[in-house]
């Protein structure tokens, strides 16, 4: 049997159990990254690493901080004396992820990645599909995830008790990307949600099982078919830069899925009632904020920073348009180019808080 090097893709191995049972068979003289906020509520997380005499563990502090040049400098400095055969193991939400998958991709070129979602949203997006990245500052903006790799985690760790301290604002956030995957591609799916909530460890494993599928697929975004994941992602790195990233991740994807909306319906693309349905379930099942915190953001913003922003985008087409997933019904939703003419006639619409 061939041996995948590491970060290759391979299936997704989750494995759930509390972290002090699953930490046992974590090698020894593995480097550990984590968030320091999950080290202070949950201190039985470093009792069990130092069981495992790690080389380094490296404590960062969460959020968009973690994912700068100057921690992923931290992260790589920690694993200089591991050996090509090491682990990392990233334990915290995305953005511990994102810089530790990125690391694990540089050291040695290429380490065995082990991931460890302690938030809602990393459990169902982030910490699967291979992708990390760090950001950058441009003019003075901050623009999200333009230096990046693939390297996918031998295994994830899914440990219920590490979701017991989330807030309900993180609870919100997981719960709006799992609700975007189920809205873009499994109808039958969201039709039983808006039935009837989904307990927690359903919701993430529905979740992880949708983006696996896509994933499988198109492991390295070749094809394309990945992009269908990125549905609310367009707007809702844009509104995370204008926040200046006070407006989480997961709540700028929430207010960005109901812009592609607009831009759906504005295209023909979109029906009337499923925009209608989405938007309304999107309000009764996870809460997305309002548009009124859409139009609070979008009001003060200047029109040419938002265009720059977009410009700055990846996954912007070559010919200058947006390339946006817009929902073609509930569960299917295609790729589409957006000129600026689009979105720029319903700006008006989006900063006083209404809908197109």
């Amino acid at each position: 049997m061939i041996q995948l090097p590491p970060g290759a893709y391979r299936p997704a191995s989750d494995r759930w159990g509390s972290f002090k049972r699953l930490c046992a068979g974590l090698p020894e003289g593995s480097i550990a990254v984590v968030d320091r906020r999950v080290a202070r509520l949950h201190p039985a997380v470093l009792s069990a690493l130092k069981a495992r005499e790690p080389r380094a563990v490296v404590q960062l502090t969460g959020g968009e901080v973690a994912k700068t040049f100057e921690a992923l400098e931290q992260v790589m400095a920690a694993g200089l004396s591991m050996p090509r055969s090491g682990t990392l193991i990233a334990i915290g939400g995305g953005t511990i992820g994102d810089v530790s998958t990125v690391a694990a991709h540089l050291l040695k070129r290429g380490v065995r990645l082990v991931q460890v979602p302690t938030t809602l949203l990393a459990a169902v997006d982030s910490s699967l599909g291979g992708k990390g990245a760090v950001d950058m500052t441009v003019r003075g903006r901050v623009v999200k995830n333009p230096v990046g790799v693939f390297h996918y985690a031998e295994e994830a760790w899914l440990c219920p008790e590490l979701y017991e301290s989330l807030s309900d604002t993180q609870l919100r956030e997981g719960a709006l990307e799992a609700w975007k995957m189920v809205a873009s591609l499994d109808a039958e799916l969201f039709h039983a949600y808006v039935r009837r909530a989904p307990s927690l460890e359903r919701m993430v494993k529905d979740a992880r099982r949708l983006k696996e599928f896509v994933c499988a697929r198109d492991p390295y975004e070749h094809q394309g078919l990945r992009r269908v994941l990125n549905f609310g992602h367009t707007f809702g790195h844009v509104l995370e830069s204008l926040s200046d990233f006070t407006l989480s991740h997961g709540d700028a994807v929430g207010i960005g899925m109901l812009c592609a909306l607009d831009v759906g319906r504005a295209m023909g693309v979109t029906p009337e009632d499923v925009a209608w349905r989405v938007e309304d379930a999107l309000h009764q099942g996870p809460g997305v904020l309002g548009r009124e915190r859409m139009a609070d953001l979008l009001e003060r913003a200047k029109l040419k920073d938002v265009t720059a922003l977009l410009s700055a985008d990846k996954k912007a087409g070559s010919a200058g348009e947006l390339r946006m997933v817009l929902l073609t019904g509930i569960g299917s939703a295609e790729v589409r180019d957006v000129s600026a003419d689009v979105w720029r006639k319903l700006w008006p619409l989006w900063t006083e808080g209404k809908r197109a």
